[in-house]
């Protein structure tokens, strides 16, 4: 009985497929071999004995069988043949047959027979193997006999070498004789080569400022479209004229020989031997003249015309004065106060400024022109009334209005050789100044109010200025039957005329302090009123005969 269990067993086990396969194999096949999953597929890859798969791998893997015979690539030159070596399965699903070791980035790429140079060495391997990249005849057939569609996604082989299965053709044909490291190399692809020697190498030298131009200045793009690019020529170019790539500004007028009056250097005429002598023209060139560039005063729209007009500086010259010289009663001529030597400085100096309305002097000699000709960004040549208002603000608002009848009103305290050195007398006002008052400056007793000091109408007692530190005990007196503008703090004060308690005697000895003592609810000396009598200072044993 026991031995019919047993039999039937393993009867069962040996034709169950898929108790077999999962008592056996070592894990799922990866998705590239994911056809071949099943018992009964095992011998497509294994065979019996034997635990080498390399023969049968290759019989499936042509492409690879091809370039080991060949010794081609990689896998002809390795001397490992084994395929288990760097290939395995039965690890899952998601695993990658192609195993890097150590890594992808290590991979000695020159073991494929193609050496990686320059920007290529900087690349991922994935930027350059790409399905679409793929040129090989073998692997693109070996893919369409597969049942799984992503063999070209995956395989690192058919690549070519040549630039172009990379690279678009951006010259559309034009090199076809050439190959592409004529011009270019691997370290900079957009860049001709260093060494490319354009007059050896064309039929145009490159001299003067051509040596500095990029290669798109001349070589432009056409609009000839080459896929997603325009196509940039190099040959068939015209350049036996420089018309052919600069544009006549001159418009015909000089002919074609431009070398009369520009090189290849400069266009400017000056670095020209034998260049234009505008010296033979009805205009000779002088002073600062001489230093421009011609398209200042030959412009766009006349460009080099013999006829540009030149009568009037105002021709070229914008009048930055307004037009305030341009009348009948004035000399319009801008030599008066310019000279072609430069526009600045003027010609027109302090001297000159003598026989106008308004002579210089003091601190207006240190002054640009420009500090009282420009307001508002506009040129001012003349001022009606000419005041000192006309350049300066008051800070007095309406206080001196009925003084400025009388002209430059301001002179009555101020003058030119320094605004805030004042002449103003104050022994002309009321209020003449003595003792410590003459020390102070304006602003001690003078405020800012809304922004205008107040000059006009001050209040002149001293309490406007100074502190009561009295509490109010003297406000039917003035200060100055106790004080003087000599010395304010030490009072000149009389107690026989000025009080009821004449001192004499000993009490003339004494310091006002000892009878004049602080209150704290005046927070001040107590000095009226205050008691008198005797007996308020003095007790009974304070008397002696």
């Amino acid at each position: 009985m026991k031995m019919r269990f047993s039999f039937l067993a393993l009867f069962f086990i040996l034709f169950n497929p898929l108790i077999l396969e999962a008592q056996l194999s070592p894990g799922p096949l990866s998705e590239a071999h994911a056809h071949l999953s099943g018992f009964t597929n095992c011998l497509t890859c294994h065979t019996w004995g034997s635990k080498d798969l390399s023969p049968k791998c290759l019989a499936c893997h042509t492409p690879i069988q091809t370039r080991i015979e060949e010794e081609l690539g990689f896998h002809g030159n390795i001397e490992e043949k084994d395929c288990l070596s760097c290939h395995s399965d039965h690890m899952d699903r998601k695993f990658e047959m192609i195993h890097w070791e150590p890594s992808q980035k290590d991979f000695d790429h020159l073991q494929t027979g193609y050496e990686l140079e320059g920007i290529h060495l900087k690349l991922n391997c994935n930027e350059c193997h790409k399905s679409e990249f793929i040129i090989s005849e073998d692997i693109l057939n070996y893919a369409k006999s597969q049942p799984t569609s992503d063999v070209l996604s995956s395989t690192f082989l058919g690549l070519g070498t040549d630039c172009a299965n990379c690279h678009a053709d951006v010259h559309a044909n034009e090199f076809l004789d050439q190959t592409c490291d004529d011009c270019h190399n691997e370290n900079n692809w957009a860049a001709a080569r260093d060494d490319y020697d354009h007059d050896f190498e064309t039929n145009f030298a490159l001299r003067g400022a051509h040596k500095q131009l990029d290669c798109e200045k001349c070589h432009t793009a056409s609009q000839k479209a080459a896929g997603d690019f325009q196509v940039q020529q190099f040959s068939g170019l015209k350049f036996n004229l420089c018309t052919n790539c600069h544009r006549d500004e001159h418009k015909g007028s000089f002919g074609t020989n431009c070398l009369k009056c520009h090189s290849e250097n400069t266009f400017k005429q000056e670095d020209v031997a034998g260049a234009f002598n505008h010296q033979t023209t009805r205009y000779p060139l002088v002073g600062m003249h001489a230093t421009v560039e011609c398209a200042l005063c030959h412009t766009k729209e006349d460009r080099f015309k013999l006829t540009a007009s030149f009568d009037q500086c105002s021709d070229c010259h914008a009048d930055n004065h307004a037009g305030i010289f341009q009348k009948p009663e004035r000399d319009n001529s801008c030599d008066q106060c310019h000279s072609v030597r430069g526009f600045f400085p003027p010609l027109f100096g302090v001297i000159e400024h003598r026989n106008t309305r308004f002579a210089i002097d003091g601190a207006h000699l240190a002054q640009p022109c420009i500090f009282c000709h420009e307001q508002n960004d506009e040129p001012v040549y003349s001022w009606n009334p000419l005041a000192c208002e006309s350049c300066h603000s008051t800070i007095h608002g309406k206080q001196f209005l009925r003084y400025q009848q009388n002209g430059n009103w301001c002179e009555n305290c101020h003058k030119t050789s320094e605004w805030t050195d004042l002449s103003f007398d104050h022994a002309t006002t009321f209020f003449p100044l003595t003792g410590k008052h003459t020390d102070l400056a304006c602003a001690a007793c003078h405020k800012s109010s809304d922004d205008v000091v107040l000059y006009e109408d001050t209040n002149s007692s001293c309490n406007a200025c100074h502190d009561d530190v009295h509490s109010k005990q003297f406000d039917e007196q003035i200060c100055e039957d106790c004080h003087s503008t000599q010395s304010w703090p030490i009072p000149e004060f009389d107690h026989f005329k000025l009080t009821e308690f004449p001192i004499d005697g000993q009490h003339q000895d004494l310091e006002c302090g000892q009878c004049h003592k602080f209150e704290p609810k005046l927070n001040t000396i107590r000095f009226k009123p205050i008691a008198h009598k005797c007996q308020d200072c003095h007790s009974f044993g304070d008397f002696k005969r």
